[in-house]
């Protein structure tokens, strides 16, 4: 046996643990419009991890997110990195707060369009102006 043949065994065993050829990277919006509720996980102060269901939209292909007062909120403003689950994939992701009354207009007909009814009726119960989160690729 060569010296080198433990090595080779070794790093074809070892590669599918370090391979980044599985990472998806960041999500595909357009392939995943269709989603209707994907999981952004976030971290709480005092470090545990948070995963909390949320419904998406995409406003010229782009992914937005509202919330109102959220926990998942402070964690985002706190560290803007976060990870998304979508359909049993991992992806890194990076959440901005963004503010506009058209902007705000725009993803809430984008929301109706998209979960229909469910939509009118939480909208009924909205108690103040959502904050609104676009995401984008982790720094």
């Amino acid at each position: 046996m060569r010296w080198e043949t433990p090595f080779v065994f070794l790093a074809l065993v070892l590669a599918p643990l370090t391979s980044t050829a599985e990472s998806p990277g960041y999500p595909d919006w357009q392939a995943l419009r269709h989603v209707e509720v994907i999981d952004i996980v976030t971290a709480d102060a005092d470090g545990d991890v948070r995963t909390t269901p949320v419904w998406f939209v995409l406003v010229d292909g782009e992914p937005y997110l509202r919330t109102s007062a959220s926990r998942w909120l402070e964690n985002l403003r706190r560290e803007p990195d976060h990870r998304l689950v979508i359909e049993d994939q991992e992806y890194a992701a990076r959440a901005e707060v963004v503010e506009g009354d058209a902007l705000l207009a725009r993803i809430d007909a984008a929301s109706r369009e998209k979960y229909g009814w469910q939509e009118r009726f939480i909208h009924v119960f909205r108690m103040r102006t959502p904050d609104l989160l676009r995401l984008s690729p982790a720094n």
